[in-house]
């Protein structure tokens, strides 16, 4: 089996390289990427059966003869979370809707095509959030970003992973994490303001998030074409989060009755559906968030960290 994914060279595509390369049924990992933040971090994953071309996923001339090439094509390029849509809306546009265009049409129905999506295409929703009977309603750029990605991969049969929000560290730690800010402003200022404490989300580490593509990438038949990504058991309000990384570093929590989450999330998602396929996540939130903690704080301690 080849397998192709686009933007490997990120902080979930890192993980899923590493994850496919010790898979003997897969022979061959393509990684389409610009390399924007150098490859160093990756240097360990390279070998004969892993391939990088440093090309942007709209350089159709470039990419097309790995994609036509593979069985599998996981896309994965995007600028990801609402303040970094927000901050940068054009490059947005240009990687999330012109990119995945790209992508699509160079793509078959005779390939297995994965779209990396987001629970928070949902938007503000009462009740449980399920794929077939709630409609995605998104209320940031970013999942509206996504919901319009869905749309254009549907084309070609592309199933959708609506994941739930990552964390962990990875090949390319993200700084700008919920829970790796948090725990940064723990350390650094003493201090964590907090509002909408009691908003719930559900989390998953990013091996986990990369277990689940591999997951759907070796089914040998996927019974739908969209799926909520995560657990049940790891669904926490903002204020438990607080409370697990105060159980590692003491700091205060200044409640703030005026903030407002982006995307607004703050709902249950049923994942019946993914994990009657047989998925589970792995990763326990308490422990690694001690890890993560670990983590920032040597980097702290050499004054470095990643952008």
């Amino acid at each position: 089996m080849i397998v192709t994914i686009t933007g490997g060279l990120g902080y979930l595509g890192g993980e899923l390289v590493s994850l496919l390369a010790e898979d003997d049924s897969i022979k061959r990992i393509n990684i389409i990427d610009k390399g924007l933040y150098g490859v160093t971090h990756f240097s360990s994953l390279f070998s004969e059966k892993v391939n990088l071309l440093i090309a942007d996923i709209r350089d159709t001339s470039a990419i097309k003869s790995i994609i036509s090439s593979s069985d599998v094509v996981v896309h994965l390029a995007s600028l990801v979370g609402a303040p970094l849509v927000d901050r940068k809306p054009i490059e947005a546009y240009e990687t999330n809707i012109s990119g995945t265009r790209c992508i699509t049409d160079l793509v078959s129905t005779s390939q297995r095509f994965i779209f990396a999506s987001t629970g928070s295409s949902y938007g503000k929703v009462e009740g449980i959030c399920t794929e077939d009977k709630t409609k995605i309603s998104p209320l940031s750029s970013y999942g509206k970003n996504k919901a319009e990605g869905e749309d254009i991969t549907r084309e070609k049969n592309a199933i959708s992973l609506r994941f739930a929000t990552v964390y962990g560290l990875s090949y390319r730690t993200r700084d700008d994490l919920y829970i790796h800010s948090m725990i940064q402003k723990a350390i650094v200022d003493r201090s964590v303001v907090l509002y909408q404490g009691q908003a719930s989300r559900t989390f998953m580490h990013v091996n986990d998030a990369a277990r689940a593509v591999r997951h759907i990438i070796k089914m040998s038949d996927v019974p739908h074409s969209v799926f909520n990504v995560g657990d049940p058991d790891l669904a926490y309000t903002k204020r438990e989060i607080c409370d697990l990384v105060s159980k590692y570093t003491p700091f205060k929590i200044l409640e703030n009755s005026y903030g407002v989450d982006i995307d607004q999330r703050d709902y249950i998602v049923s994942y019946d559906r993914i994990m009657k396929t047989g998925f589970s996540c792995k990763k326990v939130l308490d422990s690694q968030i001690e890890v993560i903690m670990n983590y920032y704080k040597s980097k702290f301690n050499s004054g470095y960290l990643n952008g």
